[in-house]
């Protein structure tokens, strides 16, 4: 940034330094040196040039939100029966379609860690591709046109580094909120936008290392490092500057950030007020108008908190009530009744919190229903997991869906739920796609479910486009399918109504990959790893473990009551997969891991045209899904993706 001890237009001495020491024959050339008179103008010139580009790249990503308007005109047709097919028939046609299918192909990809995922997660080739033409994009202006000539050759770059430091806040700002501009503009959520506001953070923290390496390289080499410290306000102003832009990119690291959330947010906050301080400091007053990229985003904050704050109140003015219903599996359905909150789209979420279980805590959940289900009510699915989730899970007035411990009383009672939301959701229309496919692993149903539930909706009261639906769904066992099986069957009982294809396929497998990990415990390698085809997987060990000097007897009584277990289990097993299967006629029931790269070259090969697919679980799942929709041959038609991921 420019020096505090620059020199004003008319050559006379300004900023923080000390002139005491005036005598010194190293003064002299230190203030040539700092006088940004002319370096701050050149260095304000590439900052704006900074904005031009980050504009250029949100206008281009608000021309690619009108995509939906496609999907519009085609729904249009399809109830006018002017659609034959959504394959281009015209050669320009075809060639925007050839020209989407390569871009998607290319950004869809993504190469991710199967294990430890939570301490290393790689974003999608396409966001790669978007991170590094920024950084490109920031070396380059940092770097072009490297005129100055003498010693203020390197003090020319580190001012212009400082530069573009500060004129990265406003962004940076813009990337953080939850209500957000940019994902107004450009129609994604804030959710999405998080991991380009932590690398932005990134480009700043290499900028400022820019910034404050070459002027203190400079100062070394011509023996004025101490006299700059010892007469200059603007070194220890800095350096507090960059120890709090370097602990906020520290603690975003992903170990960090989830060792304990809601510390995190307390002290992200805090640090960042820290941050400002200190750069308002560090700026000259030699350039008083640099501090423009500060008050912008100080002003973005405000006004972003400001119209949070005020949704969430007009949301809880009448404050909603939740019933906790415990599920088979860990999970908990937690159903919100509140008044003040009536639309949402498909797939969207919202911040839900439960002060009876933790005061202040919001716990984001995506919402499984639709506006014109479930009486208009919020329904959510929470996996157990610790803290907040484990809480309610395990809480004496949480019905059981079997009628366990609950009793009549308690079985009654509803917790004040305070919502924040909604945000998020999908991007673009599925119903405007002749075959959808819909792949979720464990809780990331919620995504996919409201998808189902809102095409069947809609196949009510108009003709639909979409003529196949497929529904895959990964779960540990087979009882968690009691989680939405009344919903199901509503949704295929409409589709079949409006001659809309549905086949729901629930996978039951043990691998954890594909449904949720249970934090705190390693992959077992005693589970199940059966692989039966398309029957359930019944895998339940013969016998139980005992210790080494069991007797006998002892060995043969635990024997006769693991059998008698294992037959009263597969009875039970039995009985409900024929309810569930009855109730569901479209459904079917196998064991094992799904097999992406089939499901979805058959969902391709039902397809008329271009095929929408919706995949939420965890990253492993959805990175796969990812590598199956790239590397697969798209002559059929093109692939719309949309990837939800549990964590990120």
């Amino acid at each position: 940034m420019p020096s505090s001890t620059a020199s004003a237009a008319n050559g006379s001495p300004t900023g923080g330094m000390d002139m005491s020491n005036d005598t010194d024959p190293r003064m002299n050339l230190l203030r040539t040196i700092l006088d940004d008179t002319e370096l701050q103008v050149i260095a304000n010139f590439y900052a704006m040039r900074y904005w031009y580009g980050v504009i250029v790249v949100i206008g281009l990503a608000a021309l690619l939100k009108h995509g939906p308007l496609i999907g519009v005109y085609r729904m249009r047709s399809a109830a006018a029966n002017r659609v034959k097919q959504a394959t281009p028939s015209r050669c320009c046609g075809r060639m925007i379609d050839a020209i989407t299918s390569a871009f998607r192909k290319l950004i869809y990809a993504q190469i991710s860690p199967t294990r430890h995922s939570n301490l290393l997660k790689v974003p999608p080739l396409g966001i790669t591709i978007l991170l590094f033409i920024h950084l490109a994009f920031v070396l380059a202006l940092e770097f072009v046109n490297r005129d100055i000539p003498g010693d203020q050759h390197r003090q020319a770059i580190g001012v212009r580094a400082g530069w573009l430091t500060i004129t990265q806040l406003p962004l940076l700002i813009l990337l953080s909120g939850k209500v957000n501009t940019i994902g107004l503009i450009t129609g994604v959520g804030y959710e999405r936008l998080n991991i380009l506001h932590r690398w932005v953070a990134r480009t700043m923290l290499l900028t400022a290392t820019l910034h404050m390496g070459y002027q203190q390289a400079l100062w070394n080499s011509l023996g004025l490092l101490q006299l700059e410290w010892n007469t200059d306000t603007c070194p220890p102003t800095g350096i507090k500057a960059y120890a709090f832009i370097l602990w906020l990119n520290l603690s975003t690291l992903a170990p960090i950030r989830n060792l304990w959330y809601e510390f995190f947010v307390i002290q992200h906050i805090l640090t960042f007020f820290g941050l400002i301080i200190c750069i308002m400091l560090h700026l000259p007053s030699t350039a008083l108008y640099s501090r423009i990229y500060v008050w912008i985003p100080i002003g973005i904050y405000l006004f972003e908190r400001t119209l949070r704050t005020l949704r969430y109140a007009y949301n809880n003015l009448r404050p909603g009530r939740a019933t906790l219903i415990q599920l088979t599996g860990g999970a908990t359905k937690v159903i919100v009744s509140t008044r003040q909150l009536k639309n949402w789209g498909p797939g969207s979420f919202v911040l839900l919190s439960l002060p009876r279980f933790g005061l202040g805590q919001s716990h984001p959940a995506t919402v499984a229903s639709i506006p014109s289900s479930h009486e208009g009510k919020l329904v959510l699915i929470l996996r157990a997991h610790r803290g907040f989730t484990s809480r309610i899970h395990a809480n004496e007035s949480t019905v059981s869906l079997h009628g366990g411990s609950a009793s009549s009383e308690s079985s009654k009672t509803t917790r004040l739920a305070l919502v924040d939301g909604p945000y998020g959701g999908t991007q673009l229309d599925f119903a405007s796609y002749t075959s959808v496919l819909l792949i979720a692993g464990s809780t990331g149903v919620t995504f996919t479910l409201p998808v189902l539930l809102d095409l069947a909706l809609r196949a009510e009261k108009q003709k639909p486009l979409v003529k196949h639906v497929t529904f895959i769904w990964a779960v540990k066992t087979s009882a968690c399918t009691s989680w939405i099986d009344s919903e199901l069957k509503h949704a295929g009982s409409e589709l079949q109504k409006a001659d809309i294809k549905l086949r729901i396929r629930i996978f039951v497998t043990t691998d954890e990959e594909f449904v949720e990990v249970e934090e705190g415990k390693p992959f077992s390698a005693d589970a199940c790893h059966c692989d039966k085809g398309n029957e359930e997987c019944s895998c339940i060990s013969p016998f139980p473990k005992l210790p080494p000097n069991a007797k006998p007897n002892v060995l043969a009584e635990q024997i006769k009551t693991q059998e008698r277990t294992n037959e009263a289990a597969e009875e039970t097993r039995g009985e409900e997969l024929l309810s569930y299967t009855s109730r569901c006629s479209v459904t079917t029931i196998q064991s094992g891991r799904p097999d992406l790269k089939e499901i979805i070259k058959e969902a391709q090969g039902k397809a008329d045209g271009e095929i929408g697919v919706a995949v939420c679980g965890p990253v492993e799942l959805t990175a796969e899904t990812r590598r199956v929709v790239a590397g697969l041959d798209w002559k059929g038609g093109s692939i719309y993706l949309h990837a939800e991921s549990f964590e990120w």
